[in-house]
């Protein structure tokens, strides 16, 4: 394992870009957009008699950016803190969804980065379709800044 130890990760989710509509439909109704992050890790428990490892997601949440899907802002974005266990193998999940008043939410694109790959800074994060970014998915994105902390344990 290259990633020694456990990661602060922290991550904002400040603006998107051409914001494809749910279902990858071609138009449609105006989107209000929000982001779900998920972490999906490795946890491992010990006790006296074994040692086992589980599987651990946590979720944070945006708020919803009204009737602007083609380029929302999230200028009063909260700072999303994680505590990654197993930096070598967790992964981070964006998913936008379009928040649908009365109705059931859409999903709109996502898109999955090994948290091994994430690089401090402001960062562009790409979305794709099934067939690797074509129409609607082409130009979609989010602007994320990314604040990483490593903790090496002692041995």
């Amino acid at each position: 394992n290259n990633y020694p130890g456990i990661m602060n990760l922290k991550i904002k989710v400040l603006a998107g870009s051409c914001l494809p509509h749910p279902f990858g439909e071609p138009s449609g109704e105006v989107t209000s957009p929000y982001v779900i992050l998920r972490l999906h890790d490795v946890t491992t428990t010990t006790t006296a008699q074994k040692s086992e490892e589980l599987l651990k997601v946590e979720e944070r949440k945006t708020h919803t950016v009204q009737d602007n899907g083609f380029c929302p802002q999230w200028t009063d974005a909260k700072e999303f803190a994680f505590k990654v266990e197993s930096p070598g193998v967790a992964m981070l999940q964006f998913t936008i969804i379009h928040s649908d008043e009365g109705f059931i939410d859409d999903k709109m694109c996502l898109t999955a980065i090994p948290v091994r790959c994430l690089r401090q800074g402001l960062r562009s994060v790409q979305f794709y379709d099934r067939n690797c970014q074509h129409g609607s998915f082409a130009f979609a994105r989010l602007l994320v800044s990314v604040e990483i902390e490593q903790h090496i344990p002692w041995k």
